[in-house]
């Protein structure tokens, strides 16, 4: 006959077992982002190489686009030609865009954008480089990246540039206050599966022990 330690660790083993099964089965429990958000209009976003003007002329459809800034800052806008952009803020793009297109269309049927392309990698469903405005939260281009690979749970994002450390952000940043030029990248961590069911796990780790305690008094009392 087996002794009562044989039995409890044999109630132990599989109850380890049946808390592995159970816990895989658990959804990720969400958590608020520790990370503050960045206050606005702390960084500034100027016109940078690689950025892109999107123009809209009602006017003259056929004009309309998207029009890349090239490596001297400079955009080729269409009946207009070449006009100097880099190094200007987001916000006076569209007046110096309209200024140039004075004499030739409506001033009011003109509308152009600055549109900055950001790599959204990591743990979403499609990393990609997505045209982002300045108004764009990091949370808007993770959801525009199909969002997390797990459904709810915590996850960190980070700021990766080139020849820096890893800086981490909030969801809720947008990205013109972030400084995020064209070659960084918002890298999306998805945390390791014990931390996306600390809960969960802990709860039904607690009722497992409760029920090997009340299994090896039962066989305790049958023995006796």
């Amino acid at each position: 006959m087996l002794s009562s330690a044989r039995v409890a660790r044999r109630v132990q083993r599989a109850a380890c077992v049946a808390l592995l099964l159970a816990s895989a089965c658990v959804p990720a429990v969400p958590r608020a982002s520790s990370t503050v958000p960045v206050p606005a209009a702390s960084s500034q976003w100027l016109i940078e190489p690689g950025d892109v003007v999107r123009l809209h002329n009602w006017g003259a459809p056929e004009q309309s686009g998207d029009l890349l800034v090239n490596d001297r800052g400079v955009v080729l806008i269409p009946t207009v030609g070449r006009l100097v952009v880099g190094g200007t803020v987001p916000d006076s793009l569209e007046q110096r865009v309209i200024r140039a297109f004075a004499g030739r269309f409506d001033p009011s049927r003109v509308e152009a954008m600055l549109l900055r392309p950001i790599a959204v990698t990591g743990g979403v469903k499609t990393a990609s480089v997505l045209l982002a405005d300045p108004t764009s939260s990091v949370q808007t281009l993770i959801a525009r990246a199909g969002g997390s690979v797990r459904a709810g749970g915590d996850y960190r994002v980070y700021l990766l540039r080139p020849g820096l450390p890893a800086r981490e952000v909030s969801t809720a940043d947008r990205i013109s206050d972030l400084g995020v030029r064209s070659s960084d990248q918002l890298y999306l961590q998805d945390p390791p599966f014990v931390v996306r069911n600390e809960v969960s796990i802990r709860s039904i780790f607690e009722a497992l022990q409760l029920t090997i305690g009340a299994l090896t008094v039962y066989y305790l009392i049958r023995r006796g």
